[in-house]
């Protein structure tokens, strides 16, 4: 399966129907830990993988593949869209829709996945303080995961949905060297 860092509107449609969807049936966790076993279980098989993005295995032998591999595993509807993206060949949308509908669900409930980096390794305490004011900036519940690159030289950059906020150092002198040459 390809990873593509930016998640297609067409993923993001799927993903809004299967929210619709599951928070109708009130069953949003349920279909996210399918749609989770779902890529484990195609990040793992390299043969299934290669069977499902062959143009010459015919959509219905595909289909009967993840009927037999998931009926009894996951929820008919994450069932369902498994089918639709094997007959409408977008398969490969498979971890784009996920990850999607992480965020929608995510949004829903008032949380943000925000990385955080740092130049440095920050002890717990701090770590909760920034997160903390992270959370009154924002307005929601923050999901922080920690990064250290040294070549931000100080500061912190905050990563979320499509934003980046960049307090770095770094970019702080590229951008004074910018304008001192204009």
């Amino acid at each position: 399966m390809k990873n593509n860092k930016q998640i297609s509107s067409i993923s993001k449609n799927y993903a809004k129907a299967l929210v619709e969807t599951s928070k109708e049936a009130n069953i949003s966790d349920a279909i996210k830990k399918d749609l989770c076993n779902v890529l484990e279980v195609m990040k793992s098989s390299e043969d299934l993988t290669v069977v499902l993005e062959n143009s010459s295995v015919s959509i219905s032998k595909k289909i009967e593949i993840l009927g037999e591999i998931f009926s009894d595993k996951i929820s008919s509807q994450v069932l369902n869209l498994l089918k639709i993206l094997t007959e409408k060949n977008r398969l490969t949308e498979i971890e784009n829709i996920y990850n999607s509908y992480c965020e929608m669900l995510d949004n829903l409930s008032n949380k943000k996945n925000v990385t955080i980096i740092s130049s440095i390794d920050l002890d717990e305490s701090t770590k909760n303080n920034i997160v903390s004011r992270l959370e009154k900036k924002l307005n929601c519940e923050v999901i922080s995961s920690w990064e250290t690159d040294q070549s931000i030289i100080a500061g912190l950059v905050f990563k979320f949905g499509d934003y980046v906020i960049d307090t770095s150092l770094n970019t702080k002198l590229k951008n004074l060297s910018k304008n001192i040459l204009r």
